[in-house]
C-alpha cells in the first residue's frame, strides 16, 4: 500500500514497504512530463529529501500517463546555462547532480518515451527497467542545444562509443527492444507490470545488506571515473578497509 509524501510542481514522491520503497513519479501527464523548472526544483529537493530519510533505502522514478518524460519544457524552458555551472543556486534545481550524490540505489521504470533531457535524467539512474513501450531519444542536435546533465558523456559509457554517436548525431529514437539489445534496458516488461516489477526489485535491494550496498554502488560509480587499473587499486584499497573494520 503506498503513502503519499508530496505531490507539488509536477513531482509526486510515495513510500511503499513501510517506507523502505520510495516511488518518485513526473507528474505533468497533460505536458507529457515536460520539465520546466519547478519540476527541476521538486525534483532535485526530492531526491535531497529522501538521501536524508533514514527509512528509505532504494527510490524508483518514472512518468505519469503514457511518456516518462517529454525532455525539457520547449514552452517554459530552463536557464541552460545556470544549469551548466556549478553555483549552490544552481545546484539546488539540478536534479541530475542530486541523483549523483544520493548514496541510495536508484532504479527508473521507464512508462515510455524518454526524450532528450529525460532521457539524461534516466542515465542518472543506476539501472534502468522499462515497459515494452518505452523509448529513448537524444534530440539536442535537432533543437540545436548542448546536452549539460551529462547525455554525452553517460550514453556512450553504458551503450558503447559507437552506438552513443548514432543516436545522438542522427537524433535517431530507441524502442525498448532495442534498448535491451544495447544494454541500455536491464528487463523489459509489460506496461501493466513495470510498476509491480520496479517496486518488487525496489523491496529487494531494501532487504539487503544497506551498509555493502551504499559502498558497493559508491565504488561501481567511482570506478566509472577511473583508469581499470586506478579502480582495481581503489577496491582493493576499500576492501581492506571493510574486512579491517573501518568505516570509509
Amino acid at each position: 500500500m503506498a503513502t503519499l509524501v508530496t505531490d507539488e510542481h509536477g513531482v509526486k514522491v510515495e513510500t511503499f514497504a513501510d517506507g523502505a520503497v520510495a516511488v518518485v513519479t513526473l507528474n505533468r501527464p497533460e505536458r507529457m512530463n515536460a520539465i520546466n523548472e519547478p519540476l527541476a526544483t521538486a525534483l532535485t529537493q526530492a531526491f535531497f529529501s529522501l538521501e536524508r530519510d533514514e527509512e528509505v533505502r532504494a527510490i524508483i522514478l518514472t512518468g505519469a500517463g503514457r511518456a516518462f518524460s517529454a525532455g525539457i519544457d520547449l514552452q517554459a524552458p530552463l536557464d541552460a546555462y545556470a544549469h551548466a555551472t556549478d553555483t549552490v543556486a544552481a545546484l539546488s534545481n539540478n536534479p541530475v547532480r542530486a541523483m549523483d550524490e544520493c548514496t541510495k540505489p536508484i532504479i527508473g521504470a521507464v512508462n515510455g518515451a524518454a526524450a532528450t533531457g529525460a532521457f539524461e535524467l534516466a542515465l542518472a539512474c543506476d539501472t534502468l527497467i522499462g515497459s515494452t513501450k518505452a523509448k529513448f531519444m537524444d534530440t539536442h542536435t535537432a533543437v540545436g542545444v548542448v546536452p549539460c546533465w551529462g547525455l554525452s558523456q553517460r550514453l556512450s559509457r553504458v551503450v558503447g562509443a559507437n552506438r552513443a554517436r548514432f543516436m545522438s548525431l542522427t537524433a535517431s529514437k530507441v524502442d525498448a527492444k532495442t534498448a535491451y539489445e544495447y544494454g541500455l534496458l536491464a528487463q523489459v516488461v509489460e506496461p501493466d507490470e513495470l510498476m509491480p516489477t520496479a517496486i518488487a526489485l525496489g523491496e529487494k535491494v531494501a532487504s539487503l545488506d544497506q551498509d555493502v550496498v551504499t559502498k558497493y554502488k559508491q565504488t561501481l560509480n567511482d570506478g566509472l571515473r577511473m583508469s581499470m587499473g586506478e579502480a582495481l587499486v581503489m577496491e582493493r584499497e576499500r576492501a581492506r578497509r571493510q574486512y579491517a573494520g573501518i568505516d570509509t
